[in-house]
Protein backbone atom coordinates (compact mmCIF):
# COMPACT_ATOMS: atom_id res chain seq x y z
CA UNK A 1 0.00 0.00 0.00
CA UNK A 2 1.76 3.37 -1.25
CA UNK A 3 1.92 6.08 1.46
CA UNK A 4 0.09 9.43 1.71
CA UNK A 5 1.95 12.69 2.62
CA UNK A 6 0.42 15.90 3.40
CA UNK A 7 1.58 18.72 1.06
CA UNK A 8 2.20 22.49 1.26
CA UNK A 9 -1.01 22.87 -0.04
CA UNK A 10 -3.02 20.93 2.78
CA UNK A 11 -3.86 18.38 -0.11
CA UNK A 12 -3.00 14.59 0.02
CA UNK A 13 -1.55 12.15 -2.58
CA UNK A 14 0.16 9.45 -3.44
CA UNK A 15 3.85 9.84 -3.46
CA UNK A 16 5.92 8.07 -6.12
CA UNK A 17 9.25 7.15 -5.91
CA UNK A 18 10.70 10.58 -6.25
CA UNK A 19 9.16 11.54 -3.47
CA UNK A 20 6.78 14.22 -4.80
CA UNK A 21 2.83 13.98 -4.83
CA UNK A 22 1.65 12.61 -8.55
CA UNK A 23 -1.55 14.43 -8.39
CA UNK A 24 -0.90 18.03 -6.52
CA UNK A 25 0.72 20.11 -8.68
CA UNK A 26 3.65 22.56 -7.12
CA UNK A 27 2.64 26.06 -6.27
CA UNK A 28 5.49 27.51 -8.79
CA UNK A 29 3.64 25.39 -11.66
CA UNK A 30 0.58 27.13 -10.63
CA UNK A 31 1.96 30.97 -10.09
CA UNK A 32 3.64 30.25 -13.73
CA UNK A 33 0.51 28.55 -15.49
CA UNK A 34 -1.21 32.04 -14.31
CA UNK A 35 1.91 34.77 -15.60
CA UNK A 36 1.05 32.93 -19.00
CA UNK A 37 -2.85 33.24 -18.83
CA UNK A 38 -2.30 36.70 -17.83
CA UNK A 39 0.24 37.19 -20.92
CA UNK A 40 -2.30 35.38 -23.15
CA UNK A 41 -4.74 37.77 -21.90
CA UNK A 42 -3.02 40.68 -22.60
CA UNK A 43 -2.17 39.49 -25.81
CA UNK A 44 -5.35 39.20 -26.86
CA UNK A 45 -6.87 42.11 -25.76
CA UNK A 46 -3.96 44.12 -27.94
CA UNK A 47 -4.75 41.82 -30.73
CA UNK A 48 -8.70 43.30 -30.59
CA UNK A 49 -7.22 46.86 -30.20
CA UNK A 50 -5.39 46.35 -33.04
CA UNK A 51 -7.84 45.14 -34.98
CA UNK A 52 -10.14 48.01 -34.28
CA UNK A 53 -7.44 50.54 -35.62
CA UNK A 54 -6.89 48.66 -38.30
CA UNK A 55 -10.21 49.10 -38.84
CA UNK A 56 -10.37 52.93 -38.52
CA UNK A 57 -7.54 53.64 -40.40
CA UNK A 58 -9.06 51.36 -43.73
CA UNK A 59 -11.73 53.40 -43.03
CA UNK A 60 -9.35 56.99 -43.21
CA UNK A 61 -7.93 55.53 -46.50
CA UNK A 62 -11.03 54.42 -47.91
CA UNK A 63 -12.28 58.18 -47.42
CA UNK A 64 -8.68 59.59 -48.76
CA UNK A 65 -9.46 57.87 -51.85
CA UNK A 66 -13.00 58.54 -52.36
CA UNK A 67 -11.76 62.54 -52.21
CA UNK A 68 -8.54 61.73 -54.50
CA UNK A 69 -11.46 60.43 -56.97
CA UNK A 70 -13.36 63.02 -56.86
CA UNK A 71 -10.95 65.55 -57.67
CA UNK A 72 -9.93 66.72 -61.13
CA UNK A 73 -6.53 65.53 -61.89
CA UNK A 74 -5.75 68.54 -63.54
CA UNK A 75 -3.74 71.33 -62.15
CA UNK A 76 -6.31 74.22 -60.84
CA UNK A 77 -4.18 76.61 -62.97
CA UNK A 78 -2.98 76.30 -66.64
CA UNK A 79 -0.53 77.78 -68.49
CA UNK A 80 -0.47 76.96 -72.67
CA UNK A 81 2.60 79.15 -73.31
CA UNK A 82 5.77 78.74 -73.00
CA UNK A 83 6.91 78.13 -69.60
CA UNK A 84 9.92 80.48 -69.88
CA UNK A 85 7.12 83.59 -70.76
CA UNK A 86 5.22 82.55 -67.74
CA UNK A 87 8.65 83.02 -65.58
CA UNK A 88 9.33 85.93 -67.01
CA UNK A 89 6.20 87.22 -66.60
CA UNK A 90 6.27 86.49 -62.96
CA UNK A 91 9.40 87.96 -62.57
CA UNK A 92 8.13 90.83 -63.63
CA UNK A 93 4.93 91.03 -61.70
CA UNK A 94 7.12 90.37 -58.61
CA UNK A 95 10.01 93.15 -59.77
CA UNK A 96 6.74 95.68 -59.89
CA UNK A 97 5.70 94.83 -56.31
CA UNK A 98 9.26 95.38 -55.07
CA UNK A 99 9.64 98.71 -56.79
CA UNK A 100 6.31 99.75 -55.15
CA UNK A 101 7.43 98.68 -51.81
CA UNK A 102 11.08 100.42 -52.04
CA UNK A 103 9.10 103.89 -52.85
CA UNK A 104 6.36 103.13 -49.84
CA UNK A 105 9.12 102.16 -47.54
CA UNK A 106 11.53 104.81 -48.85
Amino acid sequence: MATRNKTHSGKTGKTPKNGSPKNVTPLRKIEALERLRDRVEAAADEILRLRSENEEMAKSINELRAQLDSRDSRPAISFDGDPDDLRAKVRGFIDAIDTYLDHETG
